[in-house]
């Protein structure tokens, strides 16, 4: 019986692109849902029944995915995509016995941030809380777990690929980066002087902010 993987991490961190990676280098994936709240010129690789268990979830109430993981085929790795799952990844174990692997995936705090807060227009506290929650569960999973740093993996880094497909069981002689476009990728230099900046000012603004002293 071969693993299922789970892919988690917070939204707007390229977990849909690595998904899609594992697919196209051997990763099974069953009944790909386009999420309709968003209109992308690609298939975001999400699982109803994943992403329906997890919406239940947020609004805490229970749903029973055991029929689910059995009819999932034991003889393919099976890639599961769900970014938030990583909330309430150790209730998976309540609906199977099978071996299952997390690939967490994880950008450039700043970008995330960036990015959601232009897509949903929610504040840059609540995302940045976001990305700090993910990451607690993700310290927390009882699964192995493997961090992907998603930059190097879309800089194609042969290193970083053959580490996810080997961690995941998939082949990684010949490694597929068919998908996978570096110029497409928005790269900030980071510098030890623009932290030290940063951070200054930061400091500065949330002086002006604070409820009390």
């Amino acid at each position: 019986m071969k693993p299922i993987i789970l892919v988690c991490g917070t939204p707007h961190s390229y977990t849909s692109l690595t998904s899609k990676f594992l697919i196209e280098n051997g990763g099974y994936a069953t009944h790909l849902w386009d999420n309709p709240k968003f209109d992308l010129p690609y298939s975001r690789y999400e699982n109803k029944e994943i992403q329906e268990f997890v919406n239940d979830r947020k609004n805490f109430k229970k749903k029973d995915l055991t029929e689910f993981f059995k009819s999932l085929p034991t003889d393919k790795i099976v890639t599961l995509k769900a970014p938030l799952l990583i909330f309430f990844i150790n209730e998976i174990r309540a609906f199977t016995d099978r071996e299952i692997k997390v690939v967490y995936v994880f950008r450039n705090p700043e970008d995330i941030v960036l990015s959601s807060m232009d897509k949903s227009g929610k504040s840059f506290i609540y995302h940045f809380e976001k990305v700090a929650w993910t990451y607690n569960f993700m310290v927390k999973c009882t699964y192995p777990v493997s961090p992907l740093v998603a930059e190097r993996l879309i800089l194609k880094d042969e290193y970083t690929a053959n580490s996810l497909l080997e961690f995941c069981g998939l082949n990684h002689d010949n490694i597929n980066f068919g998908s996978i476009d570096p110029d497409k990728l928005t790269f900030r230099e980071p510098t030890y002087r623009k932290y030290r900046f940063a951070n200054f000012i930061w400091k500065r603004l949330s002086l002006l902010f604070r409820p009390y002293r």
